[in-house]
């Protein structure tokens, strides 16, 4: 799933006795990035329906972010990766690195 589809998901609004009336339709709302929305009289108390392979990509795409952001905050080794970016490009252009699973395989 894209970033841009991902960020912006489609919302459907419902109300709960129309789920409860309607669930297999309303259920079926809930596909890719279309959200439903079950409202409610106190917006606190409104409930979200997503489909698991969104939620799934949020989630993976929230951890990838963090990662990303205590990477960024380690002055140390952000530092080092800068340093060596240059290095980096051109082994990768000249294919001297290895992939992630060479590295890390477990034999």
């Amino acid at each position: 799933m894209t970033i841009r589809t991902l960020m912006q998901p489609r919302t459907v609004r419902v109300k709960r006795s129309d789920l409860r009336q309607k669930q297999r339709e309303t259920l079926c709302q809930a596909k890719k990035n279309t959200v439903v929305v079950i409202s409610a009289n106190d917006p606190e108390d409104e409930k979200l329906l997503i489909d698991k392979k969104y939620f799934d990509d949020l989630v993976r795409r929230m951890r990838s972010l963090v990662e990303t952001l205590e990477i960024a905050a380690d002055r140390k080794l952000f530092d080092q990766i800068l340093k060596a970016a240059p290095t980096l490009r051109e082994d990768a252009r000249l294919d001297k690195l290895h992939s992630f699973e060479e590295a890390f395989r477990n034999d």
